[in-house]
């Protein structure tokens, strides 16, 4: 098997590197990843300047390894296109932090997944609910075990599905299949002034997620990890079938 791993952390993730360890156990592994850190960037290509692509070892077991100045579905896009081809599956992360609910349409990690689905790769995005010191051997090591089972079990080669680990690795209760939460964050700008008086803004904020019961948010918190199917056609079949009768003049 044909493993093409790419992040938003920069090439120089301990994330990714401890990924790309473990699942040279199940596959060949090519990583083409980011030369610098892509986290919230979202879907974004490169379309007004050159992209550079070069060689760099990172000497975990991998069959050859490229840093890109670009994004991760830059990554993607020049990997199966070009610097590794014939592509079996795609897997991003391991994340630095959750990319959980609404906040998946941010994330750089679940764009590189999802780029690779969208090129009709059996697609993987996995992160970790830590921003600090996570064990990554351990939830590489998970990874590996998830992926492994979920490509004997899903036929849709263009599936994108997501991963997330909950903190505490010493009490995760299992793995639930479940959906997207809706997140919600509050003061989510915070108003301030440079050393010259002039007024900028910082996004962030603080989550006030309601945690509905089953969905990604809450159970990460239960201590499970959690597994998102997410659709790459993002039609609302419901509302186009509201609409699609409505007569709107020109």
């Amino acid at each position: 098997m044909k493993i093409l791993l790419t992040n938003d952390d920069s090439i120089e993730s301990s994330g990714l590197k401890s990924l790309a360890k473990s699942l040279t156990q199940i596959g060949e592994v090519y990583i083409v990843a980011p030369q610098k850190p892509q986290s919230a960037g979202g879907h974004g290509i490169t379309m007004h300047k050159p992209l550079r692509a070069e060689t760099i070892p990172i000497n975990v077991g991998e069959k050859a390894s490229y840093r890109v100045s670009g994004t991760p579905a830059d990554c993607v896009m020049l990997a199966i296109d070009v610097l590794v081809k014939d592509v079996d599956i795609v897997v991003s992360g391991i994340n630095l932090g959750p990319n959980l609910g609404d906040d998946i349409i941010y994330s750089g990690t679940v764009a590189g997944a999802r780029e690779g689905a969208m090129n009709n790769k059996l697609s993987f995005a996995v992160s970790v609910n830590d921003f600090e010191n996570p064990d990554f051997e351990f939830f590489s090591d998970l990874a590996k075990k998830i992926i492994q089972k979920l490509v004997d079990v899903v036929k849709e080669h263009s599936a994108c599905i997501n991963i997330n680990f909950p903190k505490d690795k010493e009490n995760i209760k299992g793995i639930r299949v479940t959906s997207l939460a809706r997140r919600r964050y509050k003061n989510r700008v915070t108003i301030g002034k440079d050393p010259f008086g002039r007024e900028f803004y910082w996004i962030g904020g603080v989550l006030d997620d309601p945690m509905v019961d089953d969905t990604d948010s809450k159970l990460i918190e239960e201590g499970y990890v959690t597994v998102t199917p997410l659709a790459i056609d993002q039609t609302d079949y419901n509302l186009l079938k509201q609409i699609e009768n409505t007569k709107i003049e020109i």
